[in-house]
């Protein structure tokens, strides 16, 4: 494999998750489009799946999400496959209403400290020269703030 090849694989691939991590913030069911016809999202299978899931929280989620990816790491199968991991640092926060900044702008929450930090895991495949995901796995808890710990016990 080339190094332009390799580095263009890269560049794909961590794209995707980018686009993934941006529709979260705004259209979670067309987050499907990014994934194989036969792709897994935790314990989802295939497209529509993962399409259906990601619609049903977007209607009940009115929070402002913002996600902060980092530490990205990209390994190499071979032309056709990679898998990546990264961390992503979670911030959630009610809607403001009339709420502006000293330029006029509107603005969405207010938030203090992430909800979260998690490790994500991807696999990627290439389909007719197009990168797409074909597995996320459910994110790994890195750091939860006790608050979000207390929530998920009560459950």
């Amino acid at each position: 494999m080339s190094l332009i090849n390799e580095a263009d694989i890269h560049y794909r691939c961590e794209r995707l998750v980018y686009r993934f991590l941006r529709l979260l913030e705004a259209d979670q069911a067309a987050t499907a489009d990014l994934f194989t016809e036969d792709g897994r999202a935790f314990t989802l299978a295939g497209r529509e799946a993962i399409r259906e899931h990601f619609a049903r929280i977007a209607s009940v989620d009115h929070n402002v999400n913002v996600t902060l990816s980092h530490n990205f790491l990209i390994d190499l199968e071979d032309e056709d496959h990679a898998t990546a991991t990264n961390y992503v640092t979670h911030y959630v926060a009610d809607p403001e209403r009339d709420l502006m900044d000293p330029m006029g702008h509107p603005v969405r929450g207010e938030v203090h400290l992430p909800r979260s930090i998690t490790r994500w895991t991807w696999s990627f495949r290439r389909v007719e020269d197009e990168w797409l995901i074909s597995t996320m796995a459910y994110p790994e808890p890195v750091l939860l703030r006790k608050d979000v710990i207390d929530e998920l016990g009560a459950t």
